[in-house]
């Protein structure tokens, strides 16, 4: 097998390989000067497992073009086959018509990914469950939530509760539960659909005064369904508050408003590179899980 890695997460790429004891394949990623990607694979890659390591995180589409390309480059060079490891599915919350006259973006993301054509991927967490099957090919979806859930142990103390910001992450938010084994709150949201990533958390299902708070969402983007949730927590008597995400967007100013935030602590895995993150924040690898992934498929060939 063969593990190549695109631009968007050197960095994981670097620690899956170490963990699989393998050198990362050699691709040269470069481009025109009018910034058309131009991938060259230099790796013999006949009748090999390949597996093509990027994160659809921002720039998106230049990664999502970036690992399109090299999916073809590598098919022409005649493998056995072709995995695509996404660990951040941009577009996912784009998973349905929430207006007339918008896409499902999502299921076209899903679709360039077949034409290329990948035969499996594996991802993490997507939005919504049910975006696996606008693929016809295999999808392995992992979880971020117990290497999180082993990492939000020591910050525990007195009595816990899990909370959902909003009804659409109740799966989410109880499995975490079952991980942490502490009961489960929900946070009814109202989100503004004629604004772009703005929602305000209004109701609380569930008690958590004088308890601590563990708040699970899938991503975090501006941040502010995630702070006004914490607000309301707080004026709700919760002692302690962290927070549990899978995929740190981070856009815009969302770093500095967390770090100055009601929230105590966020904890929030590498399927996103950032090469640096404020003192508040914890981040976690889902390396070996993807590791596990890789030796589970090369096994079954």
């Amino acid at each position: 097998m063969i593990l190549f890695s695109g631009s968007s997460n050197l960095p994981l790429a670097q620690k899956i390989a170490e963990i699989l004891g393998i050198s990362l394949g050699q691709c040269n990623l470069n481009r025109f000067a009018d910034g058309e990607i131009r991938p060259w694979i230099v790796e013999n890659v006949r009748n090999q497992t390949i597996f093509v390591l990027q994160s659809f995180s921002s720039p998106m589409n230049d990664h999502i073009m970036e690992f399109i390309l090299m999916g073809d480059a590598i098919r022409r060079g005649a493998p056995k086959k072709i995995v695509g490891i996404i660990p951040y599915f941009g577009y996912a919350r784009q998973d349905k018509q929430h207006r007339e006259g918008e896409p499902v973006s999502a299921r076209i993301i899903a679709k360039l990914v077949e034409v290329v054509p990948y035969q499996e991927v594996v991802t993490f967490d997507l939005h919504n469950d049910a975006i696996v099957g606008f693929f016809r090919i295999p999808v392995i979806h992992r979880n971020a939530l117990t290497p999180i859930a082993r990492t939000i142990t020591p910050h525990l103390n007195g009595e816990g509760v899990v909370v959902s910001p909003d009804v659409g992450g109740v799966k989410r938010a109880r499995n975490m539960s079952y991980e942490l084994n502490m009961p489960l709150v929900v946070m009814e949201k109202k989100r503004r659909l004629h604004e772009h990533d703005v929602s305000e958390p209004f109701q609380i299902l569930g008690d958590v005064h004088d308890k601590t708070v563990i708040l699970v969402d899938d991503i975090i983007s501006t941040g502010g369904t995630i702070i006004k949730s914490a607000e309301v927590l707080k004026n709700a008597g919760a002692r302690k508050i962290l927070v549990a995400t899978t995929h740190g967007v981070f856009s815009g100013n969302s770093l500095h408003n967390l770090q100055n935030s009601l929230i105590d602590r966020i904890i929030v895995s590498d399927t996103i590179q950032h090469d640096t993150l404020p003192e508040k924040f914890t981040s976690v690898s889902v390396a070996n899980t993807i590791a596990e992934s890789i030796r589970m498929i090369v096994l079954e060939e």
